[in-house]
């Protein structure tokens, strides 16, 4: 059985709450994923993947120090966010990310052509550049998008041409990760949302979430 830790560190959504989490849950755990909820920082990296979904508490120096000895030690760190820095988070993930050639800008991502559920912050795209195994198309609902500041950073999923940000950038990234020789990744969401129980089962969501996790 595979393990991820899923913080409860920095004031995260809660992987034991079931409203938002039931059906990532079981579905990896039938896939041999067993998702743990870890709330001491330290013990977070005895785990092969480390997942801070929505941290709304900021993280210490000595913190940031932590995880990026681990991601280039082989650990895959993904930190998720949200639209418009709402509630302080992609501000608070960028001060972890920027030291990896990433961030999440204050902004949000519309889509007038490609969206669910009849609202157009809830974008649809086929453009998945890394984790794609068994991916066709994503929900990526309430996404910030995400800044390259790294050539050594690579796309992990990018809007449809339909889509922009509020400075009117067509196509914004919405993940990225940056890599190391280790096999250690850091990846960043613009979205906290899309593997929640309303967006797993829309299109292929639920196949990327699981690739996500599944790193031996």
């Amino acid at each position: 059985m595979h393990k991820v830790a899923w913080s409860s560190s920095h004031g995260e959504f809660l992987i034991s709450d079931s409203y938002y989490f039931s059906v990532l849950e079981k579905e990896a755990q039938k896939r041999g994923i067993e998702i743990v909820e870890v709330a001491d920082f330290e013990e977070l990296f005895s785990y092969p993947v480390v997942v801070f979904n929505y941290s709304e508490h900021p993280f210490e120096e000595g913190e940031i120090e932590k995880i990026e000895k681990a991601v280039k030690q082989g650990k895959r760190v993904i930190f998720t966010g949200h639209f418009n820095n709402k509630d302080n988070v992609a501000r608070i993930c960028s001060e972890v990310s920027e030291r990896f050639g990433l961030r999440l800008k204050e902004d949000e991502v519309v889509d007038g052509e490609n969206f669910a559920a009849d609202d157009c912050r809830m974008v649809i795209t086929s453009r998945i550049e890394a984790f794609g195994n068994g991916v066709k198309k994503v929900v990526f609902p309430y996404s910030a998008p995400v800044e390259i500041l790294s050539p050594e950073v690579r796309v992990v999923l990018r809007g449809e041409e339909t889509s922009f940000d509020g400075c009117g950038e067509r196509a914004p990234v919405l993940a990225a990760e940056r890599s190391y020789p280790s096999g250690g990744s850091l990846v960043l969401c613009g979205s906290c949302l899309f593997w929640d129980n309303y967006s797993i089962l829309r299109e292929d969501n639920l196949n990327f979430s699981l690739n996500l996790l599944n790193f031996c």
